[in-house]
């Protein structure tokens, strides 16, 4: 369906509508934000300084505390979609995608969370000293000022049985001068691995195509991507003279998923297009059926005698071949983790380069000496409570001590009389139950009489 730029440019939805009659636009006067020598407590203290100039007004949208719609061709999902139309994010408990959330929440909020290292802290710090920054060159340019932060910018108005918009997501910070029909938009990205850069991201041109529309007199709109852990930053103005290819690149990503998740339901995978590191991330890993074509070449080369040479993804995926699909997944972790130890190894010894992107770490591990001494060396920064809430006792490490002191042949009975009084006591209880798959230890069948 193709689209003219005015159409782009002045189309509107009714969420859109809505954001707009319910923003909260307030003044806001100047005083200075000077930056101090301990910034991330300095913007630990609940409320942002007034910053010198013209009055500006603030537009802000859901509370990331919020529940709020996410798009399933969400901008941060677009540059992977383009790599495989198959892709679906994963859900992460990642460290690190746990405190990017946080430091995203604490940007926002603008104040500071307990729960962030020295270093999360201070990059929100200096997130939030970047966007001051552009506040002041923008001001400087245009005595009007729009600043606005989460705001859901779909990029036209196309209605689909799963969602609105052909993409559409929340911008962290964005700046519109209506006098000089100008804009900015500003994005924290608080992981290690580098985005792509500003002039090809298709995230930053999705909310570029969302202001575009949202402002309609705008003619300029400079996007920004600040990695703080990584000391990067990468930046591209895009003009509306780039929406026409811009739409067209995005709609082609979004179109060709479509239709690949639908095939990939029916089973056909065959649009998937495997990806080192874009699959580790993906939530189809364990199913993609081109991921199974080399995870089959390289089981039955590994182990030959185990996984047949005749072995294919439909083989595996059959619903009476789960035992040849366990064997699989056995026989391709050892085979992975042998390989990553020969590799270390050779690199170690200096047979093997060191690969591009990795690098030699010598770390050791720490080890318990004396838990006493250990216990009144932190009561010295914990309270005992806390402290206690720290430790992980595992009951087979306490069951394996109170096996080795009960007499022999009352073993067994003593842990289960441990059990019993742990829980009757209140120490212990049962949590949700859950079922997998274990191998069977089984004398192997013999078609020859044994001799008594």
């Amino acid at each position: 369906m193709q689209r003219t730029d005015t159409e782009i440019r002045g189309a509107k939805n009714s969420r859109t509508a809505r954001n707009t009659q319910n923003d909260d636009s307030r003044s806001r006067k100047a005083t200075g934000n000077k930056p101090s020598s301990n910034r991330a407590a300095n913007r630990g203290t609940g409320a942002r300084k007034n910053r010198k100039g013209a009055a500006a007004v603030s537009i802000t949208g859901p509370d990331l505390d919020q529940d709020r719609p996410h798009h399933p061709f969400s901008p941060s999902w677009l540059q992977s979609g383009e790599a495989c139309p198959c892709y679906r994010s994963r859900d992460s408990k990642h460290e690190r995608t746990i405190a990017g959330t946080i430091a995203h929440k604490a940007s926002e909020k603008q104040e500071d969370d307990n729960r962030l290292s020295d270093d999360d802290a201070l990059a929100v710090a200096e997130c939030l000293d970047f966007y001051d920054s552009r506040v002041a060159e923008v001001r400087a340019m245009s005595n009007d000022l729009v600043e606005g932060a989460e705001t859901y910018l779909p990029i036209d108005d196309l209605v689909f049985p799963d969602c609105e918009a052909t993409t559409a997501g929340y911008a962290d910070k964005w700046l519109y001068a209506p006098s000089s029909r100008y804009a900015e938009i500003i994005d924290w990205k608080f992981g290690m691995w580098p985005v792509e850069a500003a002039s090809n991201n298709l995230q930053g041109m999705a909310y570029a195509m969302g202001i575009f529309r949202k402002f309609p007199d705008v003619e300029k709109v400079r996007v920004f991507f600040k990695q703080p852990l990584l000391k990067y930053i990468t930046d591209h103005t895009f003009t509306r003279a780039d929406l026409s290819a811009i739409y067209l690149r995005i709609q082609t990503i979004v179109a060709r998923a479509r239709i690949a998740r639908a095939k990939a339901l029916a089973g056909d995978w065959s649009d998937a297009k495997p990806a080192y590191p874009l699959c580790n991330f993906c939530d189809n890993l364990g199913k993609c059926e081109k991921v199974l074509e080399f995870a089959c070449e390289v089981g039955h080369k590994f182990h030959p005698l185990g996984i047949p040479a005749d072995i294919t993804p439909s083989l595996i995926q059959d619903a009476q071949n789960t035992k040849l699909a366990m064997e699989l997944a056995s026989t391709l972790k050892v085979w992975c983790d042998a390989f990553k130890r020969q590799v270390n190894d050779r690199v170690i010894r200096g047979d093997a380069v060191v690969p591009e992107g990795y690098g030699l770490q010598t770390m050791q591990k720490r080890e318990m000496v004396d838990l006493s001494v250990y216990k009144k060396t932190a009561l010295a920064y914990l309270s005992k409570r806390e402290f206690e809430d720290c430790l992980d006792t595992t009951f087979s490490a306490v069951e394996k001590k109170i096996a080795a002191k009960a007499p022999r042949g009352a073993k067994e009975s003593t842990v289960q009389e441990f059990q019993v009084a742990a829980a009757t006591a209140g120490a212990t209880k049962l949590g949700e139950p859950f079922s997998f798959l274990k191998v069977k230890s089984e004398k192997p069948k013999t078609s020859e009489p044994v001799n008594q």
